[in-house]
């Protein structure tokens, strides 16, 4: 079984070491609007003094110099760094030279470095941020062109058929085109429901909530969100990342009890 990834924030570093590196291996650092580049590199220092892989995020809006991208990407390869997602960022205003992920994959910064994972988003619900979120991704993995093994990190999503759909739609137009493509689904984890509906806005995933009043569930009735149905649902995926909405130690928790019986999906 391919181990799980998980999402933390950089001040949460501290929680690092209640990670369990029996079934997690990949740590997302998160990047914050306004905070200094170093908080991803000290995390990520962390993430590795516990014998796991760091996965920081490269917010391409919130770069405010070419310099100082360089200085945060020279910085994460000198201390072992070898995967980074790279991503638009939360910031809405453009603060540098780079408006897009696209604009940093061209700019050709990446061949300076060692790192031999580039890892972007997808987004099977679409993007708020982006109207055009299908075309984009297909501009990102034409630009990375097979130099690195490339994985696509979805937004979470409650809908299995949503996603599904997205994943054969993703790896049909593609076909042997990118060779080294890896599709990882990014899943809630185990929360309160109301917490899951806050993030959802937030992360503009409207359609799952919309999938679940389809469904006739009444949302405020229901105590607790399980990803177990979606997961064991899904198809033709390389991994699962979690989003932790209810706590690391609960999904530790989660994991622990469903782990074993979580069908994973084999690719065809």
């Amino acid at each position: 079984m391919k181990k799980y990834s998980i999402e933390i924030l950089p001040k949460q570093k501290d929680k690092i070491p209640k990670i369990n590196n029996d079934y997690f291996e990949d740590v997302y650092v998160t990047h914050i609007p306004g905070s200094p580049p170093s908080d991803l590199i000290e995390a990520s220092k962390d993430v590795l003094n516990n014998n796991l892989n760091p996965v920081p995020h490269i917010p391409a809006r919130s770069m405010e110099s070419e310099s100082e991208l360089n200085g945060l990407l020279s910085d994460l390869n000198n201390i072992g760094v070898k995967s980074i997602l790279m991503i638009g960022g939360s910031s809405k205003e453009v603060l540098g030279p780079y408006s897009s992920t696209s604009e940093i994959i061209q700019s050709g910064i990446l061949k300076n470095y060692s790192f031999s994972n580039i890892r972007i988003a997808g987004h099977p619900e679409g993007n708020p941020d982006d109207s055009n979120s299908k075309n984009t991704l297909i501009e990102k993995l034409k630009l990375l062109n097979n130099d690195y093994k490339i994985s696509i990190v979805t937004q979470f999503s409650l809908s299995s058929s949503i996603t599904n759909s997205w994943i054969k739609e993703t790896r049909d137009h593609f076909g042997d085109e990118i060779n080294n493509i890896e599709i990882i689904i990014g899943i809630a984890g185990p929360s309160k429901i109301s917490t899951l509906i806050k993030y959802a806005k937030v992360c503009g995933v409207n359609a799952s909530a919309n999938f679940l009043k389809k469904q006739g569930m009444d949302i405020s009735k229901l105590i607790k969100h399980s990803p177990k149905k979606i997961i064991d649902e899904l198809k033709n995926y390389d991994g699962i990342h979690f989003f932790p909405f209810g706590g690391i130690n609960e999904l530790n928790s989660w994991v622990l009890d469903h782990a074993k019986g979580i069908k994973w999906a084999d690719l065809q």
